[in-house]
């Protein structure tokens, strides 16, 4: 058996699954470096596979803005959450130069790169996110990632496909602007916004839901009691002058 040698196994080959169009950056070289071992594919989910849970896709500053403008990185995200058990963002920057994200206000604002990112998180709780400095830095922690886990599968990792009914269907279904909405009426959190979209169809159908059918869509009184004060306490305050 050629993977017997001296009556012992061999050890399975450090391997790292890698989209082609990555090539045009300096990290699969930098990660082939390190020992581990390079396999180009044509990708739909993911630029990196570590292991048969991690998938990875990596972003530029610049790439992370166009794609959150564009709503391109939800879709991908969508895709990494649905075929894997360890999705990551990881975000690429240059070390040498200074940047920054700016947010003009605390509140969640639809322009804001900030908030767009933590929305993103909030849709998908099993996402990770990584900051890495440089090329050399990514390599090193794809490195560490991979010590003692599983090798990707290359025949699965073609399997799965970013197109689709379910995840083109979310990302129509549920565009920023109104979750960045959503989010700011009070009784409306991560836990129950989605179950607002799905079955209130416009604010004023939600504005004109009783106290129980608000507590029958947000699984709890107290938020559906805080969410229709909102929308009626200041209305009926003012019939009554």
């Amino acid at each position: 058996d050629p993977r017997i040698q001296g009556g012992q196994p061999l050890a399975e080959s450090n391997r790292i699954l890698v989209d082609m169009r990555e090539f045009r950056s300096e990290l699969p070289s930098l990660i082939h470096r390190r020992g581990m071992d390079i396999e180009p594919l044509t990708l739909e989910v993911g630029d990196y596979i570590l292991t048969k849970e991690i998938c990875v896709e990596r972003k530029s500053i610049s790439d992370l803005i166009q794609s959150l403008s564009s709503g391109r990185l939800y879709q991908q995200c969508s895709a990494m959450c649905n075929c894997y058990a360890r999705p990551i963002l990881l975000i690429e920057f240059d070390e040498n130069k200074s940047f920054s994200l700016p947010s003009s206000s605390a509140e969640i604002s639809k322009y804001d790169v900030q908030s767009k990112l933590s929305l993103l998180t909030i849709h998908f709780p099993k996402l990770r996110i990584i900051w890495s400095p440089s090329g050399f830095s990514t390599a090193d922690v794809f490195e560490e990632i991979k010590q003692s886990r599983s090798q990707p599968d290359p025949v699965v990792a073609l399997s799965f496909k970013a197109e689709g009914r379910e995840i083109s269907t979310l990302s129509d279904k549920y565009s920023l602007a109104p979750q960045d909405f959503l989010l700011k009426l009070p009784g409306i959190n991560s836990k129950n916004y989605l179950s607002v979209m799905n079955k209130v169809t416009n604010l004023l159908e939600l504005i004109k839901l009783s106290e129980s059918s608000l507590t029958d869509i947000l699984g709890n009184s107290t938020t559906a009691k805080t969410l229709h004060s909102f929308f009626h306490d200041n209305y009926e305050k003012e019939k009554l002058k």
